[in-house]
């Protein structure tokens, strides 16, 4: 099953619920960081992909 993005983003929305409201709620600071890595590398990989997609064959960007 794939996890989506915009899964991770109400993973973390809830989870920082969980952390602010929690006594001991900074023991799950490292999940967060973790899924916060995630989505920094999923949106990263998105926007590469889409930056080598605006490339003609002579290897110059497209106008749009």
């Amino acid at each position: 099953m794939k996890i989506t993005v915009d899964q991770i983003r109400r993973a973390m929305r809830d989870l920082a619920g969980i952390i602010d409201m929690s006594p001991d709620g900074e023991r799950y600071w490292p999940i967060f960081e973790r899924l916060e890595r995630e989505l920094v590398t999923r949106e990263d990989r998105a926007a590469r992909l889409k930056a080598a997609r605006s490339y003609n064959k002579l290897g110059k960007r497209r106008e749009n």
